[in-house]
């Protein structure tokens, strides 16, 4: 089970350059969200609602939304 914690805030990140849909992303491209895993990708749905709030962009459908793909830091 996903350890828990207090609700902290995670910035994730594109690891390198992926191209979605014909589009190249560049590395580096983020977003922030909140969670109370330790691991926000235990709630990968909220990763990959905020891209599409913040982006436009759907790394969902390209199979591209996993910890191997983007990496993530607490601030």
């Amino acid at each position: 089970m996903p350890q828990k914690i207090d609700m902290a805030t995670f910035e994730i990140k594109t690891k390198q350059t992926i191209n979605v849909n014909g589009e190249y992303v560049d590395k580096g491209l983020s977003v922030e969200i909140s969670s109370m895993f330790s691991n926000p990708f235990d709630e990968v749905e909220k990763i990959h609602k905020a891209f599409i709030r913040v982006h436009g962009i759907n790394f969902k459908t390209e199979g591209y939304l996993s910890s191997g793909y983007f990496e993530y830091k607490r601030i």
